[in-house]
């Protein structure tokens, strides 16, 4: 649980959310309980409670230390993000890269149940009824080449496989490759799923439809859940992974 719980919060630190305790100890009892169910746990295994004593020994293994947030920029490594481009524009110019076969992506959470916190109400009405915000949320993957012609299908991560308004449609045939898992995040494997299956085979495709070389160079950030190992899964499709603590900047 605690190495899930590293992983988490070094991602949402590159995402810039910010953690506090209590949110920290909630993302635990989740993972363990999550784990527990997975194993097949006994109902008499005692509760993990996340306790103060808990968290300050994983902070210190950890080497966790609070600070306040000064923006995105203010984090960022300026040095490695001012000798990127020239590191990238090398690797562009050998690999013969135009800018249709050099792609990038990136995740964003979507709570697409949300309502506006404000609203207008004519001036006879003093207040206006609340209601407890909605959740509900989904993650996207998002894409295209430098060129903007060819943008990639989205890949949505729901929290359900099947869905009831869903009854009867083929999920083919949505304007989105569907995919699941309890939390609606994107993992490793739905990663890389993604990438062997629907990456690599588009690129091919739309690399032909255009008449120009099957090869393509493509940008990630290293976000925990991008796995290491994506230039094995294809001869024609290089990954490039840019610096750490530069995407704000880049």
């Amino acid at each position: 649980m605690e190495r899930l719980l590293s992983v988490w919060i070094e991602d949402q630190t590159k995402r810039n959310v910010p953690l506090n305790t209590m949110v920290i100890q909630q993302q635990a009892i989740s993972l363990y309980n999550d784990l527990q169910e997975e194993e097949g746990a006994s109902s008499e295994v005692k509760p993990f409670l996340a306790s103060k004593g808990w968290f300050e020994r994983f902070k210190k293994c950890l080497n966790l230390h609070n600070i306040k947030m000064r923006g995105e920029a203010a984090s960022a490594d300026t040095d490695s993000a001012n000798k990127y481009p020239a590191e990238l524009k090398k690797i562009i110019d050998e690999g013969g890269y135009t800018p249709e076969q050099v792609y990038t992506v990136d995740e964003t959470g979507l709570f697409w149940k949300r309502m506006p916190a404000r609203t207008f109400i004519s001036t006879e009405e003093k207040s206006a009824p609340g209601f407890k915000a909605s959740k509900d949320r989904l993650t996207l993957l998002l894409g295209g080449n430098a060129s903007g012609d060819m943008k990639l299908k989205p890949l949505l991560v729901y929290h359900s496989e099947n869905q009831r308004a869903l009854k009867g449609y083929a999920k083919s045939n949505l304007p989105v490759i569907w995919r699941s898992n309890k939390k609606a995040w994107k993992t490793m494997t739905l990663f890389q799923d993604w990438f062997t299956n629907y990456f690599c085979p588009a690129v091919e495709r739309y690399n032909a439809r255009r008449n120009i070389s099957n090869k393509a160079l493509f940008l990630l950030d290293n976000a925990p859940i991008h796995p290491v190992n994506l230039n094995d899964l294809s001869d024609n499709v290089r990954v490039e992974y840019i610096p750490k603590n530069t995407t704000s900047l880049l």
